[in-house]
């Protein structure tokens, strides 16, 4: 495609809706890209959250969108940050470069970010899967090994979970399973559009309770927090994309769990469960479901996200590292070159 490259910063909600289906299309077209770079997903985050530094930079060539970098700038200990949005509800964050304009994309959204550098003094860029394309950056920039997220591999051509998850993690899952039949009127459950909302408020209930009753608050204390997840799931589960189990006991959730299937990858996100039924395993069963339909569905992985957790490594799942990319604005590097001088 032959044509004027242009770059812009985007600094307001109502512009950055405007190209919602530019943005879906751009999206479709990464191969590598997550659930947690969709329109769908950092839209909601920004109406929510309100960032007061949105600073999202859009690159075009002839018209059509080929890059775009979700970021805000952000102060901490008195240093201006730059960063993607979405952090704390986002496993992996990234920009999202067309792969047929991958060098000339990443090198406009770089030059826009340093024709900011008055703007922020220290660029932080964390949550990058291997397949990231900030990973083509000089290597001169600091990267560090992040976090991890645990991913369980399925085995070509699996038709069952024995296929491919280990013996004694099978034999957990039996006893759990003859265990829950000797109680009266236990169902897993997959939400509709109908019944979507009851999941989401047994979930966050379960699990704000489970960590209140160890002192802590949980990732979804807030209303902020629920809003957005809310919504999310009123834009993806009609997609079949976020899914929500449940297991009833008489007709009262014990455990609801947040999947997001996408392309070959199906996602374990979130979990709440009742400690009262810890005995009958129910976290376990629906990890279960989630796993049997990720063969159904002819998935390649689980990918059980951010977090070292022992019972994500008892299904065989092996870490896959984020990377965090860190580097001091031009404007800083001046500012200590005077100093110093």
């Amino acid at each position: 495609m032959s044509g004027e490259l242009t770059t812009r910063v985007i600094t307001g909600l109502n512009e950055l809706q405007a190209i919602a289906q530019e943005w879906r299309e751009l999206w479709a077209s990464c191969p590598n890209a997550t659930p947690f770079q969709r329109p769908e997903w950092l839209l909601r985050w920004t109406e929510i959250f309100s960032p007061e530094k949105l600073h999202v930079i859009e690159v075009r060539r002839a018209q059509k969108l080929i890059a775009l970098a979700p970021l805000l700038i952000y102060i901490r200990d008195s240093s201006r940050i730059l960063a993607f949005a979405g952090g704390g509800v986002s496993d992996y964050l990234d920009a999202l470069v067309h792969p047929a304009f991958a060098d000339e994309g990443l090198a406009a959204v770089f030059q826009a970010v340093e024709d900011l550098d008055n703007e922020w003094d220290i660029a932080e860029f964390t949550d990058l899967a291997s397949s990231s394309p900030l990973l083509r950056l000089p290597c001169t920039l600091v990267r560090e090994v992040h976090d991890a997220c645990p991913v369980l591999e399925i085995a070509r051509g699996a038709s069952e979970l024995s296929d491919f998850v280990p013996p004694r993690q099978l034999r957990n899952l039996r006893n759990a399973r003859h265990r829950t039949g000797k109680l009266a009127d236990v169902s897993i459950e997959k939400a509709d559009v109908a019944n979507a909302g009851s999941f989401l408020d047994a979930l966050f209930r379960l699990h704000s309770a489970r960590w209140n009753s160890e002192g802590m608050p949980g990732v979804l204390c807030g209303a902020d927090l629920r809003a957005f997840h809310s919504r999310v799931v009123q834009d993806l589960l009609s997609k079949n994309i976020v899914r929500l189990y449940g297991m009833r006991c008489s007709n009262r959730f014990i455990a609801v769990l947040y999947a997001i299937f996408e392309r070959d990858i199906a996602y374990y996100y979130l979990q709440g469960f009742d400690p009262e039924f810890a005995w009958y395993s129910p976290g376990t069963q629906l990890i279960a479901a989630v796993v049997e339909d990720a063969v159904k569905e002819g998935k390649q992985q689980v990918n059980f996200l951010r977090g070292r957790e022992k019972y994500k490594y008892a299904w065989g799942a092996e870490d896959s590292v984020t990377t965090r990319i860190t580097y001091v604005g031009a404007a800083v590097l001046r500012s200590s070159s005077n100093i110093a001088a």
